[in-house]
């Protein structure tokens, strides 16, 4: 595979067929980072295709002193943010436990079974946005510590504290729903 930052310099020097190669290699992850999100299917793809409509819009923006990942993450970020912006009265979540995710490696085939399934949805939909954001990014879409300190604007120890916590809060959804259950 050609890398991604070299095929986004070549978008923003014109070559616009190269955004091509960049949707298809990651409009996978991209649809599940909104579904995990806790965004409808419908939604997802339409935030999907507003993001690369943005990367295509700011390709003159993209300097390359990030990944192309955590750059195309950061307009994801501000596309959903705009979209619930804009649609405050109109909220069309889902509950991750009935999200059909796509990819051979999907939440789902990661846990052993139905029932740990079930209370590691609940306890992740559980928890504060801004604390799911975070482990999404870094156990789902894969981004390291430093991509995804750049995309929150924050310091490496400012996001492993923030990550600490966050598992934290995970942590104790999940003990509360175990206790629940038991």
């Amino acid at each position: 595979m050609t890398d991604e930052k070299e095929l986004m310099f070549q978008v923003k020097e014109g070559q616009l067929n190269k955004l091509a190669i960049l949707f298809e290699n990651n409009k996978v992850q991209l649809f599940n980072y909104f579904l995990r999100s806790g965004n409808n299917r419908a939604l997802s793809e339409d935030l999907v295709q507003d993001t690369f409509m943005r990367v295509l819009a700011y390709r003159t923006s993209f300097n390359g002193t990030s990944t192309f990942k955590s750059w195309l993450y950061g307009i994801a970020r501000n596309t959903v943010a705009d979209h619930y912006r804009k649609n405050k009265s109109q909220h069309q979540l889902l509950d991750i436990e009935e999200v059909e995710l796509v990819n051979e490696h999907t939440l789902y085939e990661e846990l052993e079974t139905n029932q740990q399934h079930d209370l590691f949805a609940k306890s992740l939909n559980n928890i504060a946005p801004k604390h799911r954001e975070i482990i999404i990014s870094s156990r789902f879409q894969q981004l390291n510590y430093q991509e995804i300190a750049m995309l929150l604007d924050c310091n490496l120890n400012t996001l492993k504290a923030r990550m600490r916590n966050a598992i934290s809060k995970l942590q104790s959804s999940y003990q509360q729903l175990v206790g629940e259950n038991t």
